[in-house]
């Protein structure tokens, strides 16, 4: 099943900032929930609170109302002030039918219905009275000590109400505790979630960028060979496709210059060597006797064609070493007559600047390519001669670890700045140094070095050197050469 990409970097954005605000808007409509919950108990127990209270009052006053009366209907015996004991009567069923409707607890629901009740049986008693003269005064005498059952039963009512008031006000506190806990429980999850959110929409808005820097990176490094793969928006895909095409197009100019650059120095060489072998001629007087200045002349030409010999192999070499993968015929080299040799080749100009060879090399075997190697310590030696200043020394440590065996070539001259120990392995490249007296070469020594020591799985680096240069070369073992390193 293909998944489903936005079309654009855009898209993708405002997506992904639409996804991570949706937990902070859930939070939000949460928060207003809990808060209008709160809000209307806290309304809920005001009015409550407040009905209650004016009705547990009004109940003791309508009672005393209904005693004076009936006080007066005993004293005076009219018939109005037994209406009027009706008409209270009525005023506190009203009030005790709402007082009923509250969420109140089944004991003061009780409460209110012995006071009905009493009320109920008051005013049989006075209605008795009314009817039975004879009995008058015993049923308005029980009517009376009714009243005082009211009085206490008002009481209680009113203790019950403050008690409710109580109960709904530490509910409403319970609540609010609730409240806050869920509150900072959904607050953090939520911060969470929002946190995880961002996280993965900047790794899924990265990963495509990443892949567009690594491919960029590959592309200035030189590797034309590994395709360009982007997956993210379409817009980035497509990106993603232009810079392939792009990899594709330098791939073809580098086999173009390659090709060239083998022609163009093959080309050269041909006429230089005819310059070279006349220039011998010349030299050695095969052709006739020269004076002086003749020779002179002679020696300048001679010289100056070995020197640009010298550069078009360098040419060559490096073409071939930005050509090869892995260098083929491949053989077990001891490195120690390599190095002597390669040193030896440098006996003319050490003997010219009077430099000194001071050498360490144990017995090593290495499986390489045996011109390349020698590339590597001719070009090695050659930079470490020409930096040296006179009188100065070349030294070279050759040993062998468990895994690898290092060379480190050193010598006396000037150190490598520091932000130039990347760059003096690029083509081309020259350090800066302000002594004139060693000689130009093409820059491309240290870059054919590099190639060819990258073709044998090893690495080349500067170290680190109170003075001069100093380059480290390691080269992996092999595990026959592995296992033959280790101790018994």
């Amino acid at each position: 099943m293909k998944l489903i990409r936005p079309r654009s970097f855009l898209n993708l954005v405002t997506g992904g900032l639409i996804v991570v605000l949706l937990p902070l808007i859930v939070g939000l409509f949460t928060t207003r929930n809990h808060l209008d919950k709160l809000v209307s108990q806290s309304v809920e127990l005001i009015e409550h609170s407040i009905s209650a209270t004016r009705d547990a009052q009004n109940l003791s006053e309508f009672t005393k109302n209904q005693e004076r009366n009936t006080r007066l209907f005993d004293i005076v015996g009219e018939v109005r002030y037994l209406e009027e004991v009706s008409l209270w009567q009525d005023k506190i069923y009203n009030l005790l039918k709402r007082l009923q409707q509250l969420p109140v607890e089944q004991s003061l629901l009780n409460l209110l219905l012995e006071y009905h009740a009493s009320e109920g049986r008051m005013l049989e008693y006075l209605q008795l009275a009314h009817h039975d003269p004879e009995a008058h005064d015993t049923h308005v005498a029980e009517a009376i000590h009714l009243f005082s059952v009211l009085d206490k039963q008002a009481k209680l009512i009113n203790i019950g109400i403050n008690e409710f008031i109580d109960s709904e006000l530490a509910n409403l506190k319970t609540s609010k505790l609730v409240a806050q806990e869920t509150l900072l429980w959904q607050t953090l999850s939520f911060i969470i979630l929002t946190v995880v959110m961002i996280l993965i929409l900047a790794l899924i808005i990265s990963q495509p960028i990443k892949q567009i820097y690594r491919s960029i990176d590959r592309l200035g490094k030189g590797d034309f060979s590994t395709p360009v793969l982007i997956t993210g928006p379409k817009d980035l895909e497509t990106l993603g496709s232009k810079i392939n095409w792009l990899r594709k197009r330098l791939a073809i100019l580098e086999r173009q210059k390659t090709k060239f650059i083998a022609h163009i120095s093959h080309d050269l060489k041909t006429p230089l060597t005819s310059i070279m072998e006349g220039s011998c001629l010349l030299q050695e007087e095969l052709v006739g006797s020269l004076n002086k200045q003749q020779l002179a002349v002679v020696e300048i030409l001679t010289k100056n064609s070995v020197k640009l010999q010298k550069l078009i192999n360098n040419i060559l070499d490096f073409n071939m070493a930005q050509a090869g993968d892995n260098p083929k015929c491949q053989t077990d080299l001891a490195l120690k007559p390599l190095i002597e040799q390669a040193a030896s080749e440098q006996t003319t100009q050490m003997l010219a600047k009077n430099i000194s060879l001071d050498l360490h090399l144990k017995e090593t075997t290495i499986l390489g390519n045996k011109s390349q190697i020698e590339t590597i310590f001719d070009n090695l030696f050659s930079n470490a001669v020409k930096f040296s200043p006179n009188g100065g020394i070349v030294c070279c440590n050759l040993r062998q670890t468990d895994r690898e065996v290092k060379c480190i070539i050193s010598n006396t001259g000037p150190i490598i700045p520091l932000k130039e120990r990347d760059k003096i392995f690029t083509p081309f490249y020259q350090v800066t140094n302000n002594d004139s007296n060693h000689t130009q070469g093409s820059g491309l020594g240290l870059a054919i070095v590099k190639e060819y020591v990258s073709q044998h799985n090893g690495t080349i680096s500067v170290l680190d050197h109170t003075s001069g240069g100093q380059f480290m070369v390691a080269f992996p073992l092999t595990r026959n050469e592995q296992s033959t390193t280790r101790p018994a």
